[in-house]
């Protein structure tokens, strides 16, 4: 244990590993995990085999690691803990069935935007959202929106750490553009995601406010619009934006 921040860097280290096994697809070997992490093979191989143990992570028949079925265990505590999926049930379903298109709620967690809940419309071409799945902030329009209620040093803070991935040709590429983007989505009460984050894709998010004001949730309209200036699109930001007001009030908020 680090005594002068009392933080525990066997802890650290071990969820540095469980970090990198949720963004591999496969399994990765103990000598894959030892370069992405920086640590010795020594230490990879101990704490995998204590989470290896208690069911953090698993040994595939290969002999890679991969996570194991304890973390889904832990996530569906938290999922039955977050109550906003009940809650917010209604409005997304309302909202996909106005809009055409599916709608889904999602929260702020450190550096990226997670998705909640989500409703399919059964219309058109389907978009399915992956509940848990990290958005990046600066090229979806939950990420951006959430961005723009954080204080300027935070955001810089942000992108001080992490480089800001061109996803598409359309993606912001410096933190310069992206301020002034925030800016707008001040002004306006929303974002808009036009081709950032995957091409053809565009999405519509409105601020979900608690009883204190602070912004809490992003609720979102995606699908496969023609073009943000379109008729259909303009009618998704009227439905987002009023939707989002209704699940705001139901969560307490009182509009000044």
């Amino acid at each position: 244990m680090d005594e002068s921040t009392g933080k525990v860097k066997s802890l650290q280290k071990a969820i540095d590993i469980l970090d990198e096994l949720s963004c591999a697809r496969n399994g990765l070997t103990l000598s894959e995990i030892s370069k992405r992490c920086g640590y010795p093979k020594s230490t990879v191989h101990a704490l995998a085999s204590t989470m290896r143990d208690r069911g953090l992570i698993r040994q595939l028949p290969d002999g890679s690691y991969a996570l194991g079925i304890r973390l889904f265990e832990y996530g569906s505590a938290v999922s039955r803990a977050f109550d906003i999926s009940d809650l917010a049930r209604p409005y997304l379903e309302s909202l996909s069935s106005l809009t055409g298109a599916n709608s889904v709620i999602t929260m702020l967690d450190g550096d990226s935007a997670v998705s909640l809940d989500y409703a399919v419309s059964p219309s058109g071409v389907q978009i399915m959202p992956e509940l848990g799945v990290r958005l990046p902030l600066h090229c979806t329009s939950q990420g951006k929106l959430m961005l723009a209620f954080l204080p300027h040093n935070k955001v810089m803070s942000i992108y001080k750490k992490r480089e800001m991935k061109q996803y598409t040709p359309h993606t912001v590429s410096n933190v310069e553009n992206l301020a002034k983007i925030l800016a707008d989505i001040l002004g306006l009460g929303y974002a808009i995601e036009d081709g950032e984050y995957k091409v053809g894709l565009r999405s519509v998010s409105a601020p979900v406010f608690d009883n204190s004001g602070t912004l809490r949730y992003a609720l979102t309209t995606i699908g496969f619009f023609r073009r943000v200036s379109s008729d259909e699109f303009r009618y998704a930001i009227e439905a987002t934006v009023r939707q989002a007001r209704m699940l705001s009030t139901a969560l307490g908020f009182e509009a000044t």
